[in-house]
């Protein structure tokens, strides 16, 4: 039974397992290609486990974490350890004046420093789920894509090998007929060239499908493809809802959801350059010995800097403008993904059209011509290049058919990445 081409996908950042929550795929733990027929969603598990340029970002959003966490994080007090009084002339010779003191000191963030950096860090940190999120999708996008090609290709194998036979039947047919003296020698020498023709298409499509496999299996760092057939129906071609109803999903989109967290990382990193003008202080404490009479003494201290030439002016400045230039940037974002939606979609419904017309007026008319020229050919009514001109119809009409398809469930596949939702409304 043929697998309807479904994508899946959820609109989340966060971590794999987050992501695999939304997909409703399993999650292999090693890479088990499967040997035999490959679906569309077993597809998409292997991409999602062993696909390195996903596995790469997954790494970039722990390192984001890491520095989360690390940004909360309060400074190391300092050890200071001092001799003095040690080394001189008179009294002082020697170390039998000396003075030691040790010393803790600890400096302590003024104005919310520490809280506002570690909030900024978190942000940046959802802001790289968002990254992982987008290359979830593309990798999950471009892998459909390439299993669509797949299925492109093996149906162009098919078609080819259909041709084959039929060029092989005529030549048979053209054969009897110079045999019976009905047609010159010619005839079976021009459906010979078409046969050779049709081998060179067929051998052709299997390279092709070769090449197409082995991009498929790289989809999950794989080089030599194990399956044996990708499962899938290319003609499964439904009605696609309006474009209205996609855009109005565009706002939970990766490209744009992320903008929410971009205004956020903008405010706290304008809040954090307001608060560095703020100096930290030092405080310190610690103990003096004094050797001359074995007496010791308390010490503290306190200093901070005066904020005199330094008070972060640039640096507000900048993140002042960071943080127009966000909404900018969001807006960007919105409009392309507008754009790029509409172009999808436009394609979309030409792809699903041009199908239907070609299934239900096209091929049926060119079939039927075909075989009306090629049983009259037999019975002496049509001469070769009437047969010769259905076949290659024919055969240009099944391979645009296949085509138009192919383009239709690569055009869903991008209608579906940029809204989060599947095109088709049966699914």
């Amino acid at each position: 039974m043929k697998q309807k081409l479904i994508f899946f996908h959820a609109c989340m950042p966060g971590l794999l397992s987050l992501a695999l929550m939304g997909t409703g795929l399993q999650v292999y733990a090693d890479n088990q290609e499967p040997d035999g027929v490959l679906t569309l969603r077993q597809t998409l598990e292997l991409a999602m486990m062993h696909n390195p340029e996903l596995t790469s970002s997954l790494h970039g959003v722990q390192a984001a974490e890491g520095y989360a966490q690390q940004a909360g994080a309060w400074q190391n007090p300092t050890l200071e350890l001092n001799a003095e009084e040690f080394g001189g002339s008179g009294a002082r010779q020697g170390y039998d004046a000396v003075q030691t003191t040790a010393r803790l000191i600890q400096t302590i963030e003024l104005g919310g420093k520490r809280g506002k950096r570690q909030k900024v860090a978190r942000t940046e940190a959802r802001l790289a789920g968002w990254d992982y999120e987008s290359k979830r999708l593309d990798v999950l996008t471009q892998t459909k894509k390439v299993f669509v090609d797949v299925l492109l290709k093996q149906g162009q194998l098919k078609l080819a090998e259909s041709l084959l036979l039929v060029s092989e039947d005529v030549h048979q047919a053209a054969a009897q007929r110079v045999k019976a003296g009905k047609v010159t020698p010619l005839e079976e020498t021009k459906a010979g060239v078409e046969v050779a023709a049709a081998r060179i298409v067929r051998d052709r499509a299997k390279r092709e499908l070769d090449t197409v496999r082995k991009r498929l299996a790289a989809s999950w760092g794989g080089t030599i493809p194990l399956f044996k057939e990708a499962d899938g129906d290319l003609d499964d071609v439904n009605d696609v809802p309006s474009v209205e109803t996609f855009t109005a999903l565009i706002d939970k989109t990766p490209e744009v959801a992320r903008w929410k967290d971009g205004e956020a990382l903008s405010k706290g990193a304008l809040a954090l350059a307001k608060a560095e003008r703020i100096p930290s202080i030092e405080i310190s404490a610690g103990i003096s010995r004094f050797a001359e009479d074995g007496s010791q003494a308390g010490i503290a201290g306190l200093s901070m800097p005066l904020p005199l030439f330094n008070r972060n002016t640039g640096g507000i400045l900048a993140a002042k403008h960071l943080a127009s230039r966000a909404e900018y940037e969001q807006r960007t974002a919105r409009l392309r993904a507008t754009t790029d939606l509409v172009e999808a979609h436009n394609l979309l419904v030409m792809a699903r059209a041009e199908a239907l017309t070609t299934k239900g007026e096209l091929l049926p008319g060119a079939q039927q011509a075909f075989d009306a020229a090629q049983i009259g050919y037999r019975e002496g009514k049509f001469g070769y290049l009437e047969v010769l001109d259905t076949q290659r119809t024919l055969g240009e009409a099944k391979s645009r058919y296949l085509d138009v398809l192919a383009t239709y469930h690569k055009a869903a596949a991008d209608v579906e990445r940029l809204t989060g939702t599947p095109t088709q409304v049966s699914q």
